[in-house]
């Protein structure tokens, strides 16, 4: 997989923003009674987007992830962007999967793989 780069403005600067992948969203329905995984992300994919319909937390990490009450916290309909590794210059070891437990009731999560 090519290495990320941010586009570039007319001053040579790099705009802090990346595109979203081709066919690269998930959407899984949540709710408050259990924490939900989300599809393994693709290796190599270094940031994603976060959107969630209700309040919800949040955790990233691999297949058995599990969110709680005690998690990261995620306002309805806030996109969060985040990395999913601690070091932007290589994949190894990031983090492929996204579990969502809500507030309350019951909702949608979406995740945006980004390039």
């Amino acid at each position: 997989m090519a290495r990320t780069r941010l586009p570039r403005d007319d001053n040579n600067h790099a705009i802090p923003v990346l595109r979203f992948r081709t066919g690269s969203a998930q959407q899984f329905a949540t709710n408050a009674s259990n924490s939900v995984v989300s599809s393994a992300i693709a290796e190599g994919t270094r940031v994603v987007t976060l959107l969630c319909s209700v309040n919800s937390y949040f955790e990233t990490g691999g297949e058995a992830v599990t969110a709680s009450a005690n998690s990261h916290f995620i306002p309805a309909g806030l996109p969060y962007d985040m990395a999913l590794g601690a070091d932007l210059s290589d994949t190894d070891g990031y983090h492929r999967y996204v579990a969502v437990f809500t507030a309350g009731g019951s909702g949608i999560a979406y995740i945006s793989e980004r390039e």
